[in-house]
């Protein structure tokens, strides 16, 4: 903790991911926002049992997957 207490600007800039410990037991991740973002929209995903269907319905082979829209609020979905 006391390394990352001198370095913690420059660990931020970075733009990684980082673990910070004290006596070697991890106690603190940091990530960037744009990695926290994905990570919480992958468990709302997740906890959202239609959503999950959907994505077992295609890993088995029973529907087709479908170009998206990105310009589309729903993607055109």
């Amino acid at each position: 903790m006391r390394e990352a207490q001198a370095s913690l600007p420059k660990l931020c800039r970075s733009g990684r991911r980082f673990v910070i410990s004290n006596r070697n037991r991890p106690v603190v991740v940091a990530l960037p926002v744009d990695d926290f973002e994905a990570l919480m929209e992958t468990l709302d995903v997740l906890g959202d049992p239609a959503a999950m269907k959907a994505v077992q319905s295609a890993r088995a082979g029973k529907t087709k997957y479908r170009s998206l829209n990105l310009a589309d609020e729903n993607f055109g979905l």
